[in-house]
């Protein structure tokens, strides 16, 4: 099975969504806001000008985990243009050849740890932090999405955590 597709923008930014997860989004958005509150409630109670640095510091790293997705896709994406030329992926029963126009990688299987699926992607892990992304839309039909979706299954473990 071989498919041809760069990545876009916007396929870049949904794995970084996937990646930096709701839940953990959601219990650091959940701690950030708890440290904010503990900090006007100390401000309050004591009037001490420690309780408004809680207040700045907590508020600051709770803004800063809700955009981090948004913060890494601009970094990444600006100084890597490589990273998201087209290419050509030539998937076998071996493994997968990635062509792009700077170099060729080849990966076997056995490299792999697990992929999930999200709306618009395949989304393959080397490691936690090593992802590979393969937008569905670079596929001729919903045969061959399935097509690809089982070869996957057949090859690593489905991470259904979404």
């Amino acid at each position: 099975m071989q498919v041809r597709y760069e990545i876009t923008p916007s396929d870049h930014l949904e794995m970084l969504k996937v990646r930096f997860g709701v839940r953990a989004k959601l219990g650091r958005t959940l701690l950030g806001v708890a440290g904010t509150v503990l900090g006007v409630l100390g401000y309050r109670l004591f009037g001490d000008m420690f309780w408004l640095l809680i207040v700045v510091v907590f508020a600051a790293v709770t803004v800063t985990w809700l955009f981090m997705p948004y913060i890494i896709h601009r970094r990444i994406y600006n100084r890597n243009p490589s990273l998201f030329e087209m290419r050509t992926v030539t998937f076998s029963e071996e493994g997968v050849k990635s062509e792009k126009s700077t170099r060729t990688v080849e990966i076997k299987w056995g490299s792999f740890e697990k992929f999930k699926e999200t709306k618009n992607l395949f989304l393959t892990y080397q490691t936690k932090d090593v992802v590979g992304a393969v937008p569905k839309r670079a596929f001729a039909d919903t045969e061959s999405v399935t097509q690809f979706r089982n070869l996957l299954a057949s090859k690593m473990r489905r991470d259904d955590d979404r």
